[in-house]
């Protein structure tokens, strides 16, 4: 069954993503000493724990059922996200041929295999995909076919450490290699722990407490990337990592808020759905779109930046969804977003 508090956290993931990639290069331009730094800094923080939700959503949806089909999981999820990253790598990189900023050749099959700057979740995620199948295993008490294993072995310890022994570099191969490095692999803890959240029931005064919890890290965690900034002299996210502790504490407190409202009657629930259902492909799409949005003279400004910023990022987020849920209509294009 359909949980729609699931599809909501998914939704505000989404949303978060697109608060970090609409924000990013403004960050870096105000004063330290301004006020827009002050609420830039605060805004660019409290987004942090939108990415980890995905994969903790994904804890949440695979690890709680009772068997999964393997030939099924494997074909619909890691291998159709493999699949995804290269066709919207490749059609990155036709974009960068039409703009002038990149020519056939090898630095072409470069960038298709290296990707857009914002395409290392897919692989991400198809690694941790392929390692859920053991995780569920192991929490249900399964049994797994150890030729599982030896595949994986196979496939991630020997067939792509053999990519980069050739002898000469090979800067294709080895970035080809580096799209599915073990260093993804802790993402799977959170999808573990999204399991974990999952299983328990959450009392109702979570519903003001995780709200509290993730405005307090905020500020603590936006004081402490003020504080370094001023220290190094220039903008940086010290505590921006999806692994720091204030993104970890962020990212449960908004899981634990979501999953609080289960069992709610919720209005519009195909509405929620379907926006749930689009935001996969509003990820794909959405550097494209920031892209056109700046061709066209909508660009965040440093005389008003955060209006600027809280501006462009509505709208980002409307066509983008709009762009989505129609393409998620025509058959020839709903299988790639």
């Amino acid at each position: 069954m359909r949980k729609t508090e699931l599809d909501l956290c998914r939704i505000f993931g989404c949303l978060a993503v697109l608060m970090i990639h609409a924000g990013a290069d403004i960050y870096h331009e105000v004063p330290l000493e301004s006020v827009s730094f002050l609420l830039l800094n605060f805004i660019s923080t409290a987004v942090r724990g939108g990415v980890p939700l995905f994969f903790m959503l994904t804890g949440a949806l695979f690890l709680t059922r009772p068997a999964l089909d393997l030939r099924r999981f494997l074909l619909r999820h890691p291998l159709r996200m493999t699949g995804l990253y290269y066709l919207w790598s490749l059609l990155y990189a036709l974009m960068r041929v039409a703009g002038g900023t990149l020519t056939f050749g090898p630095e072409f099959l470069f960038a298709v295999i290296a990707g857009h700057y914002h395409m290392w979740f897919l692989p991400a995620m198809a690694l941790c995909y392929l390692f859920l199948p053991p995780v569920h295993a192991a929490v249900h008490r399964g049994g797994l076919d150890g030729r599982y294993l030896a595949g994986l072995f196979i496939m991630l310890g020997i067939a792509l450490a053999n990519c980069n022994l050739t002898p000469d570099p090979a800067p294709i191969l080895y970035r080809f290699t580096q799209n599915f490095s073990l260093d993804y692999l802790p993402y799977l803890g959170y999808a573990v722990w999204g399991w974990h959240l999952s299983t328990r029931r959450m009392p109702k005064n979570t519903l003001w407490i995780a709200p509290l919890v993730y405005l307090g890290v905020t500020i603590l965690a936006a004081r402490g990337n003020r504080w370094y900034s001023a220290y190094r002299g220039a903008a940086d996210g010290w505590l921006f990592s999806y692994f720091s502790v204030p993104s970890f504490v962020q990212a449960t407190a908004a899981f634990c808020f979501f999953l609080a409202l289960g069992g709610r009657d919720f209005r519009h629930r195909d509405a929620i759905a379907k926006c749930a259902d689009a935001t996969l492909g509003v990820y794909l799409i959405h550097p494209a779109v920031i892209e056109g949005m700046e061709r066209f003279g909508l660009c965040i400004t440093r005389d008003a930046p955060v209006l600027s910023l809280l501006g462009f990022f509505a709208l980002l987020t409307v066509l983008c969804f709009a762009a989505a849920l129609v393409g998620k209509r025509l058959p020839g294009i709903k299988r790639v977003l």
